[in-house]
């Protein structure tokens, strides 16, 4: 048996008297330092639903890593929750925080030579950030996820956060009811620690990381308060020195093939877009390919069995009960690649052969899929040509066309400002530009438009085209297209710089905007039409027409943000 720091004599031999004095000054003695030295990746804080209860499941972490005869260093790292700067403009950081994660991480586990990784992660962009960190580190490294909230119950009906947003961006305020009902939510829709308990990225995140083999098979949907979750952490605590002695990395758990089975899972549970963009980026960091190419392909077969929200009604932890991400890789075991090793020591296949739903109101079959076709589409044309995406299930079926006049906009603010104000009318097409990564910056997450347009009862009446990208949370009957322009694709070494034949899925253009999508994807009507206004804004200031600069929208959006929250 050997690992990093027994090969390198990080504290044998001469010239380490002064390492051993280091540590043993922090309490370790020489029986310490000679076991295999596992770090646990610690992303709790006060400030966040999802990181404040991680320090009670770190406790158990490293009473597993001693019981397995290795030695805990616990450190920790940046966690933030989405949430909070919604309608500021610190939320600009919301993706850029990954990478300062990832680097924390990675730096960390360098300079200590840290043999081994917990990853102990709740959100967003939280679990993303530790694992790339992890595969850069190049260790052996586990995630154990922090889990969901309890579910808030208002007369028997499952009320989660996006419905206060939805009362927050769209509601009148001058109607004693609404205040009513917000203050109600306020005090109750967050019951406690947890990720919030509806498919949004954190969620999608937890449970991809069963998917692709990186955490205990049952531990993520598992919810946050459940003694099963600390039982979980202590596991994992014992899985990693395992891992550690067997020298088991996460590009060794990562292949290709473990990546397109979370495609497949995030089509299948109607994940957060957001996952695209993160499953990208691990393909980039363990070097295989990974494109749109095949969400595209896969999307066409794959089917929805998750009746989670906002596909459905039921919470997170309806689907824990209905048997948790084992259960939705057995329903699906005939899309999935089986010979894929977990973390666990057991394939994909093996895991899949055990499980089964329990509940189809929560969790269909492949035979009785609440949809067809892969919760996320692929949508390519002269607007979008490397892509843009789609979360397709809460549109109905008579807003997959869609026909009229664009109304511009220059921020997710601006926007939201017409639309609360009367300006934004059924059969309008709102287009919101300058919210990717060079308008921004940072391709901040957008949830007031829409979320205002479902408070006001437009949801399926508007459509709403963008270049930046929607929250996990973004729900409801509304029509939108996350629309992925030809620049910033290219930045993703994963999906290589491939340019995709424009024609592929074009149609003719009229003089109305035309934009809708079947789950059939046979004719293609919102390629042409949603490409075109992306050509046409994404040149529009390198062309010199006028308009206000990035740095005016910033500065006046600014102003609105923070006017927004003192008004409400």
């Amino acid at each position: 048996m050997t690992y990093r720091s027994k090969e390198l004599g990080l504290f044998s031999g001469k010239g380490t008297s002064s390492r051993r004095a280091i540590y043993k000054g922090c309490g370790y003695d020489d029986d310490d330092l000679s076991r295999p030295l596992i770090g646990i990746v610690n992303t709790a804080n006060d400030a966040g639903l999802g990181h404040a209860h991680l320090d009670r499941l770190a406790k158990r972490v490293r009473a597993g890593i001693l019981q397995a005869g290795g030695t805990p260093f616990e450190f920790g790292t940046i966690a933030t929750c989405g949430a909070v700067p919604i309608g500021m403009p610190h939320f600009r950081f919301e993706l850029v925080i990954r990478d300062v994660i990832a680097s924390s991480v990675e730096i960390m586990t360098g300079v200590q030579l840290l043999d081994g990784l917990v990853l102990l992660a709740s959100c967003d962009s939280i679990i993303p950030g530790v694992l790339i960190g992890a595969i850069r580190a190049d260790v052996p490294a586990i995630i154990i996820t922090g889990g969901s909230q309890e579910v808030c119950k208002i007369n028997g009906r499952n009320s989660v956060m996006s419905e206060l947003d939805q009362l927050v961006f769209g509601a009148d305020y001058a109607s004693e009811e609404a205040r009513e009902k917000i203050r109600y939510l306020e005090d109750h829709v967050c019951p406690g620690p947890g990720a919030c308990s509806l498919m949004g990225t954190a969620n999608t995140m937890q449970i991809l990381m069963e998917g692709v083999g990186m955490a205990l098979p049952g531990s993520s949907t598992v919810p946050a308060v459940y003694a099963e979750k600390e039982r979980y952490a202590t596991q994992t605590g014992r899985r990693i020195v395992e891992l550690v002695k067997q020298n088991i990395k996460p590009r060794d758990i990562l292949t290709r093939e473990a990546l397109l089975n979370g495609v497949i899972l995030t089509l299948a549970i109607a994940g957060s877009t957001n996952a695209v963009l993160h499953l990208l980026s691990f393909a980039r960091e363990v070097g295989v390919e990974l494109t749109l190419d095949d969400f595209d392909r896969l999307s066409e077969a794959v089917p929805v069995i998750s009746r989670v929200i906002p596909t459905g009604k039921a919470s997170v932890v309806d689907l824990y009960h209905a048997g948790g991400v084992p259960a939705v890789i057995g329903e699906m075991k005939d899309f999935l690649y089986k010979d894929c090793m977990t973390v666990s020591g057991h394939t994909i296949g093996e895991i899949a052969a055990a499980g089964k739903s329990l509940d189809h109101e929560v969790l269909t079959t492949v035979d009785k899929p609440v949809f067809k076709n892969g919760g996320i589409v692929v949508i390519r044309g002269n607007l979008a040509p490397d892509g843009a995406i789609c979360r397709t299930t809460t549109i109905s079926e008579k807003s997959r066309k869609f026909e009229g006049p664009a109304r511009v906009f220059h921020s997710d603010e601006e926007a939201h400002a017409a639309v609360v104000s009367g300006k934004i009318k059924k059969g309008d097409v709102v287009v919101i530009r300058y919210e990717g990564p060079r308008g921004a910056p940072g391709m901040r997450e957008m949830m007031m438009t829409t979320d205002a347009l479902v408070g006001l009862g437009m949801g399926q009446e508007v459509f709403v085209l963008t270049d930046g990208r929607f929250s996990g949370f973004t729900e409801g009957a509304r029509d939108r297209a996350h629309l992925a322009g030809s620049r910033s694709r290219r930045r993703n070494r994963s999906g290589g710089g491939r340019r995709h034949d424009k024609d592929r899925h074009r149609r003719p253009l009229g003089k109305s905007l035309r934009a809708g999508r079947s789950h059939k994807r046979k004719a293609g009507e919102m390629d042409a039409a949603a490409q075109e206004i992306a050509r046409h804004t994404r040149h529009l200031r390198e062309d010199g027409a006028s308009g206000p600069s990035r740095r005016d929208d910033r500065r006046r959006g600014d102003r609105r943000q923070t006017g927004f929250w003192e008004n409400s």
